[in-house]
């Protein structure tokens, strides 16, 4: 003997827990939605405009940045020859004299244009621009650029192998 009321209220009561369990998720998915939103708005930062920076200013901060960047790559092109003429056993030491005065020469001369730059541009940037630039790295924060990874993993003797 079955009892027929039964059936459709179980029926209703099963329909009704898997209506709730919807409703859940779709709140549950709409929750998430409007954080990420706004992890999204909060990601875009200050820009140099809600900084104070002018349009000169901006010209200026490209600048200091292409010359920190062409320092940095010229920088590994003279290691690079440095590299080369400590190889070479048949290098005369005038030879490598010369090639040491003028990488030398080459990285005082840049970094005084580096230099001169950075002390134009603090005398005129607002008080915020200068913090968040120096945290960034444009102007000079103390910490020397990040030097790619396959650049610090070449092993060149073997004192290198030994150390770790």
């Amino acid at each position: 003997m079955r009892n027929d009321k039964r059936v459709p209220k179980q029926s209703v009561h099963i329909w009704m827990k898997r209506a709730v369990g919807i409703l859940i998720c779709v709140a549950f998915c709409g929750v998430i939605a409007s954080a990420q939103k706004r992890s999204n708005d909060n990601a875009e930062g200050v820009t140099l405009a809600d900084l104070g920076v002018t349009e000169a200013q901006k010209t200026e901060l490209e600048m200091l940045w292409k010359l920190k960047r062409q320092k940095q790559i010229q920088a590994v092109e003279d290691l690079k020859t440095l590299n080369r003429l400590a190889k070479d056993t048949l290098a005369e030491d005038t030879d490598i004299q010369e090639t040491l005065v003028e990488f030398r020469t080459k990285r005082k001369e840049a970094q005084q244009k580096i230099e001169k730059i950075e002390e134009g541009l603090l005398q005129t940037l607002p008080i915020r621009a200068q913090l968040h630039l120096t945290l960034l790295g444009v102007l000079d924060n103390g910490i020397p650029p990040r030097i790619p990874k396959s650049q610090t993993d070449k092993k060149t003797d073997g004192t290198s192998q030994q150390r770790k």
